[in-house]
């Protein structure tokens, strides 16, 4: 049985957008498919699909992959995640993105304490 075919529009959006998170951390992180993979224990393909949204991560997965990112792993499921991290910082980073700075959550508490 083919469980891809029972997937909804809704089980498949909701798998690019957690692509779309998860990929956007790489890159923060500057972990290249290859180094993710290898602190996975899994292919590089198996993590490109898993940003195209092609399959479907696990539960284990999601929570895997924060632990080596080390952020939350509501933000692999917030819709507004990307957008709120481009526009707190706006200077582009060269070396990899530091983990505190990848907690949009707590960065925007933290300026509200200071107005």
């Amino acid at each position: 049985m083919n469980s891809k075919a029972r997937r909804t529009v809704e089980c498949m959006n909701v798998n690019k957008l957690i692509g779309k998170n998860l990929r956007y951390i790489r890159k923060k992180k500057k972990l290249t498919l290859q180094s993710l993979a290898d602190l996975a224990g899994i292919k590089y393909q198996q993590v490109g699909k898993y940003e195209l949204g092609v399959d479907q991560l696990s539960a284990y997965r999601i929570y895997q992959f924060s632990q080596i990112f080390r952020v939350k792993v509501k933000y692999f499921f917030d819709p507004t995640y990307i957008d709120r991290m481009n526009g707190y910082h706006t200077k582009v980073y060269h070396a990899a993105m530091p983990s505190d700075l990848l907690d949009i959550d707590q960065l925007q508490s933290e300026v509200q304490e200071l107005l």
